[in-house]
């Protein structure tokens, strides 16, 4: 399923992926006329899904896995050679991709997380947009304020920092005390911190679970400020 992780305050933004790509197969028996699903038949830790454009802006993507039989990570890198210049601005990405992903047939069921700064006159304003393949979804969220946002295996970050009640011998519900995340307070450092704790928290928790684990390490973090990008931690091929 793969973890993308957005946190944007208001030093820059912070972009974070998993690299594990996990993938499933259908077998039809001929002789029960039966689909068997097979999930987690194979895996590899080297896909690549937060992606720097020459624009300054990033793109991230979870979802499906593959496009044509093929990892949808080549896919991606082709949409940003021929689609997203220098001179292309970041409220153009999103229907660029959609406009993209349309001719495959079939659309992959793939979410991107695009986030970088628009150019306003003098000014640079924060963008993050939300961008559903299947249903040609462009949601543009609110950066006023400092917070984050992420897409794939989210269930045990969501149960980690949603409020939890605990149910008694009476079946009643307990509220546990709860406390919230001090988005507005962090800095760039937090933001880069905060990305970094989802996923491997996620990757630790899962691995003592009875499920696939497919979300794992080396995990790549990208931060883009308005004068410039950084990568912080980036997977390169070796020997």
């Amino acid at each position: 399923m793969s973890l993308i992780v957005t946190v944007f305050v208001n030093e820059g933004i912070v972009m974070a992926s998993d690299s594990r790509c996990t993938y499933n197969i259908m077998e039809k028996n001929t002789k029960t006329n039966t689909v068997v699903h097979k999930l987690g038949v194979h895996s590899n830790n080297s896909t690549i899904k937060t992606f720097l454009c020459p624009n300054n802006n990033g793109i991230s993507v979870c979802g499906e896995a593959s496009v044509k039989g093929k990892p949808i990570t080549g896919y991606v890198e082709s949409f940003i050679r021929e689609r997203v210049d220098e001179g292309v601005d970041i409220d153009d990405i999103p229907q660029r991709l959609i406009n993209y992903f349309n001719s495959f047939e079939p659309k992959p069921n793939a979410i991107f997380t695009v986030a970088g700064y628009h150019k306003d006159g003098r000014n640079m304003v924060q963008r993050i947009y939300k961008v559903r393949i299947k249903d040609n979804h462009i949601e543009r969220l609110k950066t006023e304020s400092q917070g984050a946002t992420w897409d794939g295996e989210s269930l045990t970050l969501t149960r980690l920092l949603q409020p939890v009640a605990v149910k008694d011998p009476n079946g009643q519900y307990q509220d546990l005390p709860h406390s919230d995340i001090a988005w507005n307070f962090f800095t760039l450092q937090d933001a880069v911190d905060f990305c970094n704790y989802a996923i491997k928290t996620t990757i630790d928790t899962m691995h003592f679970q009875s499920v696939v684990e497919s979300v794992g390490t080396p995990i790549n973090t990208l931060v883009i400020k308005p004068d410039g990008s950084k990568w912080i931690a980036k997977q390169e091929l070796h020997c």
